[in-house]
Formats: structure tokens, sequence, C-alpha cells
């Protein structure tokens, strides 16, 4: 499964790629939601998109409905955010959000969004 993460806080970043890769997942991580745009107007398809909703650079709905264009409608997009009131404005059908976690992630929750069968008990 081809999944790209873009969040601009590092750590949990690189945590999601560790851990997605090790499950054997190709994983594409940006800290920058420009550099990440401009993968998805040059890219091959992806199986799901987590993005994060506060990003300095550009929030995660302004994201979304740039690159609607380019991303098949079949991608998982899973939007993430600790800002859980900001997040109640939005039309989630509109931006083809399928599933939206708030930070803290639950990593069993994740997993289910994402559609891996990995439950956080079994990981090593």
């Amino acid at each position: 499964m081809r999944i790209v993460i873009i969040d601009d806080d590092m750590a949990l970043l690189k945590t999601l790629e560790m851990l997605f890769t090790g499950l054997e997942h190709e994983v594409i991580a940006f800290h920058d939601p420009y550099a990440a745009f401009e993968f998805f107007r040059t890219s091959q398809a992806v199986d799901t998109l987590i993005v994060d909703y506060m990003m300095p650079a550009m929030t995660g709905d302004e994201f979304l409905r740039r690159i609607r264009k380019y991303i098949q409608k079949d991608c998982k997009i899973i939007l993430i955010s600790g800002y859980t009131d900001k997040i109640r404005t939005l039309d989630f059908e509109k931006l083809g959000v399928t599933t939206f976690l708030p930070k803290p992630l639950d990593l069993d929750n994740l997993y289910k969004a994402v559609g891996s069968e990995q439950n956080i008990d079994e990981f090593p």
C-alpha cells in the first residue's frame, strides 16, 4: 500500500513513517504541504493520504482543495488534528475526507482507518 503522510510535526511524521514502513507499506512523508502538492501533481496513484489540518504554510483543508483534481477518487483521506473545534466547520464529504482522527492519535484507530490489520498490541 502506498501511503503519503503530511504533517509539520517532524517527530510525529517520522514516527508514522517508521510504523507504516515497518508494516511493509510504501511511505512518502512530507513536512511541507507545498512539496506534497508538487508530488501529487506529478505522481502515480496513492492508496492513503494522512494529512494534518493545522500546518503553518497551508491548512489541511486548503491542501485537499488544491489536490482534488490530482488525486484518484478511491484514495482514503485521513485528516488528523489536535484542533477539533476548528474541524467542526469543515465539509468532510466535499473535501473527500474518509476519516477524521483527533490528536494525540490512537494508533489502533489509525491502523483501522488505513486498512492495516495491525493491532497496537501486536506491534513489536
